[in-house]
């Protein structure tokens, strides 16, 4: 036990408000509210949003309305990007909550339950290697991410991949004290990541586990083999069951399913190894450079079970990020999880120079965005100061604020904890510097999640487009479209139309020319094709506030 596990007690009177002071290491209490605080606004209360949340919600609309159950289907398509299990689990919220909330809403709870035992499977992975106060840091770099905030509350497959690689972790953290559990987790583990994502990303937990096989005593016995056997076996039959169930039901949808996942695999030239490392550098801060210094300050000490796991679990993540070709931020997700884990083990030695600029970055950044998202929801309230309401009605035209108390009151909490925080945490401990960005990360999302959301949700949803082109075809075809062919249609835009208008189109990059007798085109301003005029007729014409992306809806003259 370190001096920082340690508790001090009080006896006699509660202790008032002013004595009140966060221990460091925080208690699982505090811990677990901050988990909450973290995971649950911006879940509720909006539309899918482009382009992950948007695509989430038309793979579970297509789950339970068309029974695409196997293969994630998206607007009437095989979806070949994500696996069906993160959406199982987000339908089966959807239809549990549905008497309370919407699809997308209740879908939604399915992303706080992966971000939530995904913490709490870091935080018993590290407490396993290392003890409590590691455990504690792990949890808390991994919330402070900037990679984290926004993804972990969209409807994505990869939170389920998230929660399959923090399972299966656990799982060979645990496997040489309880080889059973730690088996049995580490198989379900990979099945979970592989249902999710497919197998690629399993492939670098695979490499980690059978690595700290070869280069690790603390790992390298008869009771760890026999773990991983049994995880083989948890692996390999829900896999089975399911890539059986999916050939039956559409072989040809399999098969380009598996086909599609290593698509995009390759050696990395230097433009797509410099994206990456820019993606690393704001999306894993600041767990990377503490990362970096845990291995440093203990290189003559990496053979030690948590330095082992977390060492060559960030290798292999970031082998497999820099050859995938997919440049969205979102891919920097399972890297996240093992450098958490690796840097848990620099927090406790880090110099106190190093502490108190990663506390006064964070506590200044995080309280000056924090003060402008209030200045921003005041100026929307009130209209002053006028420049910044301008602003906002510039960027939303047409918005109308409107008071609501139970997001005010949700703001204040939050507020006034990050105050808590900083005035009351214990200012000799070393884990003051990740619990800053963990709570002012939970602190900025909610704020805005609560201050902002009707704005943002304004700009943000297709709702009105969608209803206003589902009109615009009852219009013209009374008694119902056979068909829709549609151009340049993006996959958020065809999710949302599915999910608001029921409206579905024959892509003409998928199923080439049609005579269909209606054609929906996206395009940019000023970008309307001239041939078009020669068989089509323009009957109408939609976007979002201030958005360049415009629909235009043709009829077929001849």
């Amino acid at each position: 036990m370190t001096p920082h596990d340690s508790r001090s007690s009080t006896s006699g009177a509660a202790p008032t408000l002013g004595a009140l002071r966060i221990p460091l290491p925080p208690t699982t209490l505090f811990v677990c509210v901050l988990a909450l605080a973290y995971a649950l606004p911006g879940l509720f209360g909006h539309d899918p949003w482009k382009s992950e949340d948007a695509i989430g919600a038309g793979i579970v609309v297509q789950m339970l309305s068309h029974g695409q159950w196997l293969l994630p289907h998206l607007a009437g398509e095989l979806y070949l990007d994500d696996g069906p299990f993160y959406y199982w689990i987000a339908a089966a919220c959807a239809k549990l909550a549905s008497f309370a909330l919407t699809l997308d809403d209740g879908a939604r709870l399915a992303s706080a339950a992966g971000v939530i035992a995904t913490l709490l499977l870091l935080r018993a992975t590290a407490r396993e290697l290392r003890g409590r106060a590691q455990a504690d840091a792990a949890m808390m770099l991994l919330l402070g991410s900037l990679g984290l905030m926004v993804h972990a509350h969209e409807t994505l497959g990869e939170l389920g991949m998230l929660f399959g690689q923090a399972l299966a972790l656990h799982g060979m953290a645990l496997a040489p004290r309880k080889p059973h559990k730690g088996g049995i987790a580490l198989g379900l583990g990979l099945a979970a990541a592989l249902l999710s994502k497919g197998p690629l990303w399993i492939f670098a937990t695979s490499v980690t586990a059978f690595a700290v096989f070869a280069l690790s005593p603390h790992w390298r016995t008869r009771s760890y083999l026999l773990s991983l056997g049994e995880a083989a076996l948890a692996f390999a039959i829900p896999v089975a069951l399911w890539a059986f169930a999916a050939w039956r039901s559409d072989p040809t949808g399999a098969m380009a399913w598996y086909a599609a996942q290593w698509s995009g695999l390759g050696l990395p030239d230097l433009e797509r190894a410099l994206n990456r490392l820019r993606l690393l550098s704001w999306a894993a801060w600041p767990a990377w450079p503490i990362a970096l210094w845990a291995v440093w300050d203990r290189r003559s000490m990496l053979r030690e079970p948590g330095l082992m796991l977390g060492v060559t679990a960030s290798l292999a993540a970031l082998v497999v990020l820099f050859a995938t070709s997919d440049p969205r931020e979102v891919q920097s997700l399972p890297v996240l999880l093992p450098l958490a884990l690796l840097g848990a083990a620099g927090v406790e030695r880090l110099q106190r120079g190093a502490v108190n600029a990663l506390v006064w970055f964070g506590g200044m950044s995080f309280s000056f965005f924090a003060a402008l998202v209030w200045l921003g929801w005041i100026s929307m309230m009130t209209g002053e100061p006028d420049w910044f309401a301008r602003a906002f009605t510039r960027l939303e035209p047409g918005f109308v604020a409107s008071f609501q108390w139970l997001t005010f009151l949700a703001a204040l909490a939050l507020s006034a904890g990050w105050i808590v925080v900083l005035f009351r945490s214990d200012v000799r401990s070393p884990y003051r510097s990740v619990l800053y960005w963990a709570c002012g990360s939970a602190l900025l999302w909610g704020l805005i999640m609560t201050l902002w959301l009707s704005w943002i949700d304004y700009g943000k949803s297709y709702r009105p487009v969608a209803r206003s082109l589902a009109a615009a075809l009852t219009k013209a075809f009374p008694r119902g479209v056979p068909c829709i062919e549609s151009r340049n249609l993006g996959e958020s835009q065809r999710a949302v139309l599915d999910y608001h208008a029921d409206i579905v189109t024959r892509r003409i990059e998928a199923f080439g020319k049609s005579r269909c007798p209606a054609l929906l085109v996206q395009s940019q301003p000023g970008d309307e094709d001239p041939s078009l005029s020669h068989e089509w007729k323009r009957i109408w014409e939609g976007n979002r506030p201030r958005d360049r992306e415009r629909y235009r809806l043709y009829i077929r003259t001849h």
